[in-house]
């Protein structure tokens, strides 16, 4: 009875049982995922030929690998980049560039949880966000400075992965893998106005974008 209802026919050979009202509501849950996770494949695959076709591509990178149906919460959100793209990386330093209170679009406080190696430096330079920062994470390092241009100390760490909520950040970052200064395994940029630009800079760089998760994109690196 739990799998379906039994139709009586002609004697035991005219049974057959029918999809219960639930059965049919979790097959056609089970229909729906499957399908968006193939419009995001095919998204991904759009080339950038109009705007159009880039917010359908940038569509499949946040439907990828479950996160529109299980990335909902943070906890879901990090279970899915932990498995996919943490799980291959080196754990050591992690750099989190203009990372605001510490709480809110934070990666570094998640990793500080799961331990295991990771080791969390963070810069801010607003005033009210980096005191918030040293309430909510007192244990955690913090630079009270932006980091755009850096210098033989913030390189010397070869950071396994950065994240960055500012676009002169980001600059920095791209300028010091493309000159070759460092090589971190996972880089996070905030694009809020969605520019093609930081895709394309990683891009030429041996980088790849793997997921979106609220307009944060992470690229992994796929060439040494």
């Amino acid at each position: 009875m739990a799998d379906g209802v039994t139709l009586a026919g002609e004697g035991n050979r005219g049974e057959r049982k029918m999809p219960t009202p639930s059965l049919l509501c979790a097959t056609n849950i089970g229909m729906r995922k499957t399908l968006r996770q193939i419009r995001g494949w095919i998204y991904r695959r759009y080339p950038y030929l109009c705007v159009a076709w880039r917010h359908k591509q940038l569509a499949g990178y946040e439907r990828r690998w479950g996160l529109e149906q299980d990335g909902f919460t943070k906890e879901g959100f990090f279970g899915i980049l932990q498995k996919n793209i943490l799980a291959a990386l080196r754990a050591g330093p992690f750099y989190e560039l203009m990372v605001g209170n510490g709480q809110v679009g934070s990666l570094g406080v998640w990793l500080e949880r799961m331990g295991g190696g990771w080791r969390v430096e963070a810069w801010e330079h607003r005033i009210h966000p980096l005191a918030a920062f040293r309430k909510n994470r007192p244990g955690t390092k913090i630079h009270g400075e932006r980091l755009t241009n850096w210098a033989e100390k913030e390189r010397k760490a070869n950071p396994a992965g950065i994240t960055s909520r500012g676009a002169r950040e980001s600059a920095g970052i791209c300028r010091e893998i493309r000159n070759g200064r460092i090589r971190p395994g996972l880089v996070g940029i905030w694009n809020p106005t969605r520019r093609s630009v930081w895709m394309h800079r990683l891009g030429r760089a041996g980088y790849r974008l793997e997921m979106i998760y609220e307009r944060m994109e992470f690229y992994r690196k796929v060439r040494a």
